[in-house]
């Protein structure tokens, strides 16, 4: 438990070193958009794209381990939506934030950077399907329903969400990685110097990002709720995950280790985007976002302990 301290409170740090920044304000008031469009439009992509694009295409995609972790995440959707009704009488659009925060882990700005370095390269199929369950289903289904409740957008809006979904970088870098994998293709050396040079600055820019979004988040909300969407985030949610991978479906070690760390990871910085974009429980996600961060800490410390890492 020690070890894995050791390992997970360093990317903590970096993100605590961008909290501090903001919150002393060093940082400009643009500063963490420029940062976010770095990490977002070109770091990580040329993370994925070598990270991918290098492992053989046997070893990424997996029907038994991608249907077994969309199977998990509308689980959470579903209970984080409906727990949230139950309890407090949320209307459509706070039930697909709810279910929005259970389901969707942070995994391009802390995820990432953390898996790998626990991990290694074979992090690269995990993510790559976790990534694809989470921008292909789970925030296309949330939004829908959003869609719905605010009664906005009709055709338009559907348009505009399937739009976001094929040309989101993350998800254009992982196709990107795919095909190479796909084909067998290695790539070309200054290709493969660039990646890396640029890939290298993903993580602690990332992490580094996340602290300084965080500073700026204002700590309210109803109590309640935002402790259920938290504790569901980090402890349900992992626990779910490894039940379906690990005790039902049986997937290898390794995979289920790295499904259960993710599942484990707290709230992604998306939901608060969408919730605030649909004026529907943003102040509460927000608050969600931080504690979840906080307490992520020692619960991905946990997660990784308990599945042997």
């Amino acid at each position: 438990m020690t070890l894995i301290l050791e390992l997970t409170l360093p990317f903590f740090a970096v993100a605590g070193l961008g909290y501090l920044a903001a919150w002393r304000g060093m940082l400009g008031e643009n500063a963490v958009r420029s940062l976010n469009v770095f990490v977002f439009y070109f770091a990580t992509p040329a993370l994925l794209i070598k990270a991918i694009g290098s492992q053989s295409f046997g070893d990424i995609l997996n029907p038994v381990f991608l249907g077994g972790y969309l199977a998990s995440g509308l689980f959470m959707f579903a209970v984080g939506a409906l727990a949230a009704r139950a309890l407090f009488r949320a209307t459509l659009g706070e039930m697909a934030i709810s279910g929005q925060a259970a389901a969707v882990p942070n995994l391009g700005f802390l995820g990432l950077p953390l898996a790998l370095a626990a991990f290694g390269p074979v992090v690269a199929g995990p993510f790559a399907m976790a990534m694809i369950v989470d921008l292909v289903f789970i925030i296309p289904f949330s939004i829908a329903l959003l869609e719905i409740h605010t009664g906005g957008g009709g055709w338009s809006g559907l348009r505009k969400t399937v739009t976001g979904v094929i040309f989101n970088p993350f998800l254009l870098s992982i196709a990107a990685g795919l095909t190479l994998s796909a084909l067998g293709t290695d790539i070309a050396a200054p290709m493969d110097r660039f990646l890396t040079f640029l890939s290298g600055a993903a993580g602690p820019t990332a992490l580094f990002a996340l602290g300084a979004s965080l500073a700026g988040r204002q700590v309210a909300g109803a109590r309640h709720p935002i402790a259920l969407m938290t504790v569901l985030k980090l402890v349900v949610h992992p626990i779910i995950v490894w039940l379906t991978l690990g005790i039902w479906l049986d997937v290898r070690n390794d995979w289920l280790a790295i499904a259960v760390t993710f599942a484990a990871i707290p709230i992604a910085g998306n939901v608060f985007v969408i919730a605030e974009s649909y004026g529907q429980a943003a102040r509460r996600v927000s608050t969600a976002i931080l504690f979840s961060t906080a307490f992520g800490i020692v619960t991905v410390a946990i997660a990784m302990h308990l599945v042997g890492r």
